[in-house]
């Protein structure tokens, strides 16, 4: 029978040596965990804002989910995270007063997007898995699961990532098969107790780490009555084909899992609003038109407009910037506020992740950082220096970074594109603190 594997040490060398896409192994209170209970909270109450804010088809999968013995929760506003809950310990307490003895999941995914701190040292954590193994070209996930439930709401199953699991709070039980351990041809069983001999468990606590490979079905488990609290991270590794960025090379990077009406509006190919119904199709002998009808002729153009090979050039290569600064973490958090910058205040990027610089042609640019690419053009060379300085890591003042650039008097300009002149550059900035790329002081 397979057994787990234990170490008390954590070392990307060794664990890639000895483990990826291998076999499971359980790492015992290491300390190096990029998640903490306090991150986490934060990331799930704006999960939540996230969550309420938007409008999602009848048939998509949201980013948040809950259950209540088994059962998903179809509202699930009164059961979520809120910022008022102060912590994991305070939401617990809500629950338990509304719920009693009945058992509960909340299960909370693209948890990074909700939250800068989290998804940065999530990002600083993997780059070095990254720089060993490479980046995932599709992103990688990042799952929260919390509660009291049983057993894992899908039962016996078989992911198509191979993962970490960061234990939190309390303890879970992960259960594990070499092999599909039942014959029916189905891909998931909650009913598992006939196929346990076969099975081997790992018992994981606050601090831990367990990592196992793609090729193995396993099912999450509760340990006593108490809460527990887990942050898995998938990596894709099988079925899981460059064909599925397409959409995104197309529309731009939406999460495929939870398309919002608002993601929709702001997409490339949104301009098809034609309606799907066709009058006068048929012919008074049931022939065909020969006419092709007005939604698929809209839709046809759209493609056209998109794919034109200039215009598709640049958009891919905006997609992959932006795809690279994400650092396998997609989406990626929403840019804050925009704070008026000053000439005398001081700006440092950090140079562990620069901000990535590109020329698109001869006078147009593109940079990007945390997800987020920008379009430029003009400035010459002038432009190369800027960033260089910028991804020098030394704190620069915003008046000696400007200097290079004139002021420029004109205002017809392409709003989507940034002009290398003193206004355009400063607004560069800006926005780049709102990516939280640079940080400023006086």
């Amino acid at each position: 029978m397979p057994s787990l594997e234990l170490a008390k040490r954590f070392d990307w060398d060794t664990f890639v040596r000895r483990y990826w896409n291998q076999r499971p192994v359980l790492f015992k209170g290491t300390g190096a965990s990029p998640f903490t209970p306090e991150d986490v909270f934060e990331a799930a109450a704006g999960a939540t804002r996230r969550y309420l804010s938007r409008s999602y088809a009848a048939d998509s999968r949201p980013d948040v989910a809950f259950t209540i013995d088994r059962l998903r929760q179809l509202h699930v506003r009164d059961w979520l995270p809120r910022t008022s809950d102060g912590s994991l310990d305070g939401y617990d307490a809500r629950l338990a007063a509304r719920l009693g003895e009945r058992r509960y999941a909340l299960i909370v995914s693209s948890l990074h997007a909700s939250s800068f701190r989290l998804w940065s040292r999530e990002r600083d954590f993997f780059s070095e898995l990254w720089r060993r193994v490479g980046i995932p070209q599709t992103g990688a996930i990042t799952t929260l699961f919390h509660g009291t439930y049983e057993h894992s709401p899908v039962g016996v199953h078989l992911d198509r990532f191979t993962t970490f699991l960061f234990a939190l709070r309390g303890r879970k039980r992960m259960r594990f098969w070499r092999k599909r351990p039942w014959r029916a041809d189905v891909s998931t069983i909650l009913d598992y107790q006939p196929y346990l001999k076969s099975s081997f468990v790992a018992e994981v606590e606050p601090g831990d780490i367990l990592y196992w490979p793609s090729t193995y079905y396993h099912v999450g488990e509760s340990v006593g009555a108490g809460v527990a609290s887990s942050v898995n991270v998938g990596i894709p590794i099988t079925e899981h084909r460059t064909i599925y960025s397409v959409d995104d090379l197309l529309r731009g990077m939406i999460d495929e899992t939870s398309l919002a009406d608002q993601e929709w509006e702001q997409t490339r190919l949104a301009r098809v609003a034609a309606t799907p119904l066709v009058r006068g199709a048929l012919t008074g002998v049931g022939v065909l038109s020969a006419a092709l009808p007005r939604a698929l002729t809209e839709a046809v153009e759209a493609f056209r407009d998109v794919s034109e090979p200039r215009e598709a050039r640049r958009h891919i290569q905006a997609t992959w910037l932006e795809r690279l600064t994400a650092g396998g973490f997609e989406p990626v958090p929403e840019p804050g506020r925009t704070r008026r910058l000053k000439d005398a205040h001081h700006v440092r990027a950090d140079p562990r992740f620069p901000i990535l610089f590109e020329r698109d042609g001869t006078r147009r640019w593109l940079c990007a950082a945390n997800g987020h690419a920008l379009r430029g053009a003009g400035g010459g060379r002038a432009v190369d220096t800027f960033f260089q300085r910028l991804n020098s890591g030394r704190a620069m003042r915003v008046a000696a970074l400007l200097r290079p650039f004139r002021v420029s008097h004109s205002t017809a300009h392409d709003p989507d594109v940034i002009a290398a002149s003193r206004e355009g550059m400063h607004s560069l900035l800006e926005k780049l603190h709102t990516f939280r790329a640079i940080t400023f002081t006086p």
